[in-house]
């Protein structure tokens, strides 16, 4: 997972709000020259957060595989771009003020420490199966068996992965999400109702700093 991943929604229609402020700032020169960003990596990140709404409102427009596909795919790129182009350009721009930040999703608590180190305890999970078409998974902490958060923890990621088998590994969990509370819910196509999803879970501080990961958990898609 990249590093600040904690700001960006996790709810992907607020993940669309966010991306439309992104594209119109990336997108005007006077923002650009004002910021001191560097062109090409504006435009760069700007490409691909265009395709993910693009593909986003394609996907609205008519509800398909290929479309649910490609929004995925694009959003998981607009995502990486936006992660990058914030740390390189935006989260520590002496030329933009925190109001400036804000627009773009960069609170001013994110660019000030939280004295905390790694978390020793991990999520644990149950996932919920009743509603079609969706895992929703519910997590609290091992140590102290509370929905709450431990201390200095801003959040947990997901890993998980649609498998034949039990995975020998986390690495085998290839998609990743990031929840700052509980329940995340997973959605699917229905081409994948029968399929058996596996996921676990670790915490994540305020400044990035990951705890270990917890039991790999299963649940068969609805």
């Amino acid at each position: 997972m990249a590093n600040n991943s904690d700001w960006l929604p996790s709810r992907e229609q607020d993940l669309v709000d966010l991306a439309q402020k992104w594209a119109a700032g990336l997108a005007d020169s006077a923002k650009i020259t004002a910021f001191g960003w560097k062109q090409a990596e504006a435009a760069d990140a700007l490409a691909k957060v265009s395709a993910f709404l693009t593909a986003r409102a394609a996907y609205e427009d008519v509800d398909s595989t290929a479309n649910r596909m490609a929004k995925d795919e694009t959003k998981d790129a607009a995502k990486s771009a936006m992660r990058e182009f914030a740390n390189s350009s935006i989260r520590y721009n002496k030329q933009m003020t925190d109001e400036d930040k804000l627009v773009y999703g960069i609170r001013p608590h994110d660019h000030t420490a939280t004295p905390a180190g790694e978390p020793a305890s991990f999520p644990e999970a149950e996932p919920d199966t009743s509603i079609i078409r969706q895992v929703t998974i519910n997590f609290w902490d091992s140590a102290t068996k509370k929905r709450g958060k431990p201390h200095g923890v801003h959040g947990a990621e997901i890993r998980w992965a649609l498998l034949d088998h039990t995975p020998e590994s986390v690495e085998k969990l290839t998609n990743s999400d990031f929840d700052t509370a509980s329940p995340l819910t997973l959605k699917f196509d229905e081409s994948q109702r029968g399929q058996r999803v596996y996921f676990c879970l670790r915490w994540e501080t305020n400044t990035n700093l990951k705890g270990p990961f917890g039991e790999i958990y299963s649940a068969v898609i609805p």
